[in-house]
């Protein structure tokens, strides 16, 4: 059974998640910060075999609701080291959605690296058993996020 992680516990990564977005993007008092998580599902098949891999992304996302812009900011779950931001004004990008039922997120740009970007930002995490995401908490931070991408961003 997978540990499940406490309110205080998930707020407090949460907090660090802000604080690595804060820490790395300069003009970051513009932004509000989700945590967004994704999987990118790999398939390579051989003669006889099918291998599938998985792959886990964690995200400081900065969204800017005055300037219609996003900032995704790959992150490890460790919260320590991370990836180079992408900006990503609403004028500049090719098509954006959220899904109806999983309300997973995808982004299309060609400056991303696979020409796309998939996450969902859940509300709240509190088990993980295979330590591939990060507890958080945002419950009101997610729903705000939401309506900001529903409004601004799905072409």
């Amino acid at each position: 059974m997978a540990k499940k992680f406490s309110d205080e516990v998930c707020l407090a990564n949460y907090k660090k998640v802000q604080e690595l977005f804060n820490k790395v993007i300069p003009d970051h008092s513009r932004f509000s910060v989700v945590y967004g998580c994704g999987v990118d599902v790999g398939m390579t098949n051989f003669v006889v075999v099918r291998k599938t891999t998985y792959t886990y992304s964690s995200y400081a996302v900065g969204f800017d609701t005055g300037g219609e812009e996003i900032v995704i900011l790959p992150i490890d779950i460790d919260m320590e080291s991370y990836g180079e931001p992408v900006y990503l004004k609403k004028s500049e990008i090719d098509k954006a959605k959220i899904s109806w039922l999983s309300k997973e997120i995808t982004i299309r740009d060609k400056r991303l690296p696979k020409k796309y970007i998939q996450f969902s930002v859940p509300e709240m995490i509190n088990q993980d058993p295979d330590n591939v995401v990060i507890p958080v908490k945002q419950n009101e931070e997610a729903k705000r996020f939401a309506e900001f991408f529903k409004k601004s961003y799905s072409k």
